[in-house]
C-alpha cells in the first residue's frame, strides 16, 4: 500500500526532516544538478517521481522546467501550496504514464523501497525509464542495503520544533523476510493539544545489483553512486541519444 502512508504526517514532514537535519534540500539539489548536468548537459525538463512535499523541486525549478508525481494526495496538497503553477500528478509509480518524456527523471530518498514485490521492481523501473527522453538520465535512490540492515533497530528520538509546533518521533523496526517494517510513533503539539499517531512503512531490502539490473533491463546504462546516504546507494541510468 503506497498511497495512505503519509496521510497523517504530510503536514509535519518538512519540519521533521529539516528541523532534525536529516534532510538538506539545498545541498541535495546541488548534488542532483551536478549528476544531471554531467549525464545530460542540455537537460531542461525534470520529473520528480514520489516528489512528496516538493522540497527538492523548490530548488531544482531554478535550473529546470519541473513536474512532480506522487501517490499521496496529502503530500501533493503540501507541494501544491509550495509550488503554485508547477504541474503535479496524482500517480502510482508502478503504473506511471504521463504521456511524455523528460530530460531527467528522479525518484529520491529510497521511495523505490516501497515496491516490496520484487516481481514489480522491474516493471516499475520500466515505467520510470519510459519517461526518460533520448540522452536523458534516471536517478533512483535505493533503500538500505540488505547487508547493512540492523534487525530490531531502535534509533534515538527525532525531535523538531518551530514557533508553532513541536514533533517527536520514535521508530521501531523489524525485518520480515526481505522487507523492513517500520512503525513510526509521533507526538505532535500544535497549539494547546497533543496528537499521537502511528504510521507504518514497509520497504524492501533490495541488493544494489537488482536495482542496476532493473535499470539496464529498461534500456539504460547504469552506474552506482555508493553511500549517497549511509548504507544506501544511488543508481544513475542514462539513455543513449537518439
Amino acid at each position: 500500500m503506497l498511497g495512505p502512508v503519509y496521510d497523517k504526517s504530510a503536514r509535519i514532514y518538512d519540519l521533521l526532516y529539516t528541523g532534525t537535519g536529516i534532510k538538506d534540500y539545498v545541498t541535495e539539489a546541488a548534488e542532483l544538478n551536478q549528476i544531471i548536468t554531467q549525464a545530460c548537459p542540455a537537460a531542461r525538463t525534470l520529473l520528480d517521481v514520489a516528489c512528496g512535499t516538493g522540497a527538492h523541486l523548490t530548488h531544482l525549478r531554478q535550473s529546470y522546467s519541473v513536474e512532480g508525481a506522487d501517490v499521496s494526495p496529502a503530500m501533493l496538497d503540501v507541494a501544491g501550496r509550495r509550488l503554485p503553477g508547477v504541474p503535479l500528478h496524482l500517480a502510482d509509480m508502478r503504473k506511471l504514464d504521463l504521456g511524455r518524456r523528460f530530460d531527467a527523471v528522479i525518484c529520491l530518498f529510497s521511495s523505490i523501497g516501497y515496491i516490496t514485490d520484487r516481481s514489480e521492481l522491474t516493471s516499475t523501473v520500466e515505467r520510470l525509464a519510459a519517461h526518460v527522453g533520448p540522452g536523458g538520465v534516471l536517478v533512483i535512490d535505493g533503500w538500505i542495503r540488505p547487508d547493512k540492515w540492523s534487525d530490531d533497530y531502535r534509533g534515538d528520538p527525532d525531535i523538531a520544533s518551530d514557533h508553532q509546533m513541536t514533533v517527536v518521533r520514535l521508530t521501531v523496526s523489524r525485518r520480515v523476510g526481505n522487507v523492513t517494517e517500520l512503525d513510526m510513533h509521533h507526538l505532535v503539539r500544535d497549539g494547546p493539544g497533543i496528537e499521537y499517531f502511528v504510521e507504518s512503512h514497509r520497504l524492501a531490502l533490495t541488493p544494489t545489483e537488482e536495482y542496476v539490473s532493473a535499470v539496464e533491463n529498461a534500456g539504460l546504462k547504469a552506474r552506482v553512486v555508493p553511500d549517497f546516504m549511509p548504507a544506501r546507494d544511488r543508481i544513475v541510468g542514462t539513455r543513449n541519444p537518439a
